[in-house]
C-alpha cells in the first residue's frame, strides 16, 4: 500500500484507475491494488445481505429525489454522516414491536389496544388485527399515535367479539423506507397483558 504526500495532482483523488484503488482517510490519500473477487463464491447469507444492501441503496436514491424525505434525514443526520448514509441506515434497520398492551380488552366495542413501536427514525404506520377463537378476522384497522407519548399507538375496538378469549391481536406495523414487522399477541384470560 502506497501514501501520497503532497501530490495536487492526486490530492482528491479516489475510486479505481485500471488496476489501483485511491481511497481517502482524513487528508491522506492511499494507493493500493485492486482486489481480485472473480474466485470468490458467496455463501446463500452474503447473497442475501448483499441483495439487501442493494435494495438499500435503491430507497437511498428514491428518497433523494423526494424532498420531504430528504428534509426529514437532513434533521436526522448526525456529524459527518452523509444523507444518503441515513437513508441507507434507515432502510437496514426494521422497526420493531417493543409491547402490545391489551390487558382491558374483553371483546367489547370502547376496548382499547395500545402498541409500542419504535423505529431508528420514524414509524409511519401501525395496523392491528383482532381474531377470534375461531381464527376469524373480527376486525382490522390502523392505530393512531398518541401525541402525548411518542412511542405509543392506541387502537379502539368496534366490534363486538364473544369469543375473545383464545383469540389474537396480530400488530404490524412499517417504517419511512417500507420495512414492516409483524408481532402476535395471544389473548389468554388467564395471562395478564
Amino acid at each position: 500500500m502506497a501514501k501520497v504526500h503532497l501530490n495536487m495532482l492526486l490530492k482528491n483523488t479516489f475510486g479505481r484507475i485500471g488496476n489501483f484503488v485511491f481511497r481517502i482517510y482524513g487528508e491522506k490519500t492511499v494507493v493500493s491494488k485492486a482486489p481480485d473477487f472473480s474466485k470468490r463464491i458467496l455463501s446463500n447469507a452474503q447473497e442475501e445481505s448483499n441483495d439487501r444492501f442493494r435494495e438499500a441503496m435503491n430507497w437511498a436514491r428514491k428518497a433523494k429525489e423526494d424532498p420531504d424525505i430528504w428534509a426529514f434525514y437532513k434533521k436526522k443526520r448526525k456529524g459527518m454522516q452523509t444523507l444518503f448514509n441515513v437513508a441507507i441506515r434507515d432502510y437496514m434497520s426494521p422497526p420493531s414491536v417493543e409491547k402490545i398492551k391489551a390487558g382491558r380488552y374483553e371483546g367489547k366495542p370502547g376496548d382499547v389496544i395500545t402498541v409500542d413501536a419504535r423505529d431508528k427514525y420514524k414509524v409511519t404506520g401501525v395496523i392491528i388485527s383482532i381474531v377470534n377463537a375461531r381464527n376469524q378476522e373480527v376486525e382490522c384497522g390502523i392505530g393512531v399515535l398518541n401525541p402525548f407519548k411518542c412511542f405509543e399507538w392506541n387502537f379502539e375496538a368496534k366490534e363486538s367479539n364473544p369469543l375473545w378469549q383464545g383469540g389474537r391481536i396480530v400488530v404490524e406495523i412499517r417504517d419511512l423506507p417500507g420495512n414492516t414487522v409483524k408481532s402476535v399477541l395471544e389473548l389468554n384470560p388467564d395471562i395478564s397483558a
